[in-house]
């Protein structure tokens, strides 16, 4: 290994994937924190995940690469790796699989250049890892995988979100958390459609939950109709949380529900990372890899298709919601 942790200053940390890669991120730049105390870490976004990366308490400044938006232009992505260069870094560490990562690593000017050799990046990189994945491991292990041709090895695989104040009070100004029974938050789709459970199964939920629950129904604006839907189908007995909250007040929301029931999806990555109970309901993704892993965690998925979501049994839901509730 031939990279001396003294010479080390400055670290680009690169994931310009989703918002819960981004959060299973976290491990990976405490353990760089951990072995390079006095260096800063930047970390280069995309504009979805930025606030994501906002909460990461290692995270020294936020750098926004808008690849779709701002920085297509080629004279504005020059302008962005001008400003990169200039920042003078010495390490830049890349998580995701595509070329692109490398590729802006490699412009940044960094000295050494860390990633994983998928899509030929290996040209862009000092010191390559395998893309070959032999063994079935959580995503965060995986993405800790990087950090071996630095010798780092670290173990604490805990997920953090820090959360402003000023979040918790947005949060509140936007919605009423005025009963005293606990909060049950509801997660019911995902970025892809196959990952989401039955409305039947939803509004079913719903109906058993609400009598002992303060139940909300999350989602962004264009999944209202759907939430709506789900809610009128069970009596309208819960609150319908679409797209007025920021990912931050999410967060806050989610630290102070009882329990979370989702969907393979951002709002599980961010219940996780603060240390909300979870009830995840698992198809086609594998729970293995992308899995809620805290100690009173829960994950259901079909007894007789595990790749299916609409055979999941909602009393098996219900009877781990309850476990959870009654802790």
């Amino acid at each position: 290994m031939d990279i001396e942790s003294g010479s080390i200053h400055k670290i680009l940390f690169i994931n310009l994937a989703y918002i819960g890669d981004v959060l299973l991120s976290t491990p990976l730049t405490r353990a760089l924190k951990k072995t390079y105390p006095s260096a800063t870490i930047d970390i280069l976004t995309i504009p979805n995940t930025a606030e994501i990366a906002k909460g990461n308490p290692y995270v020294d400044k936020i750098i926004i690469y808008d690849k779709r938006g701002r920085h297509r232009p080629l004279l504005e992505l020059w302008k962005l790796i001008q400003h990169l260069r200039q920042q003078n870094y010495d390490l830049a560490i890349t998580t995701n699989f595509s070329l692109r990562s490398p590729a802006m690593a490699w412009a940044s000017g960094a000295r050494w250049r860390v990633g994983f050799d998928a899509q030929h990046a290996g040209i862009f990189l000092t010191h390559k890892v395998s893309k070959q994945r032999k063994l079935i491991k959580h995503e965060i292990e995986n993405q800790m995988d990087v950090l071996k041709p630095l010798g780092i090895i670290a173990n604490d695989t805990t997920m953090e979100f820090k959360i402003d104040q000023l979040d918790i009070e947005n949060m509140h100004s936007k919605i009423e958390l005025q009963s005293e029974k606990p909060v049950v938050v509801i997660c019911p789709f995902g970025r892809s459609p196959l990952k989401s459970w039955t409305q039947e199964g939803y509004s079913g939920l719903l109906k058993r939950l609400a009598p002992l629950a303060q139940c909300y129904l999350i989602g962004g604006k264009a999944e209202q109709q759907r939430l709506q839907e789900i809610n009128t189908a069970a009596g309208g007995v819960a609150h319908i949380v679409a797209g007025i909250l920021t990912l931050s007040e999410l967060a806050a929301l989610l630290q102070q529900a009882k329990l979370l029931i989702t969907v393979d999806t951002g709002p599980m990555h961010i219940g996780q990372a603060v240390g909300t109970p979870t009830v995840a309901l698992f198809g086609p993704t594998d729970d293995r890899v992308w899995g809620p892993r805290g100690k009173y965690d829960v994950v259901i998925k079909s007894k007789f298709d595990p790749g299916s979501m609409e055979n999941i049994d909602i009393e098996s839901v219900i009877e781990a919601a309850w476990k959870i509730l009654k802790i």
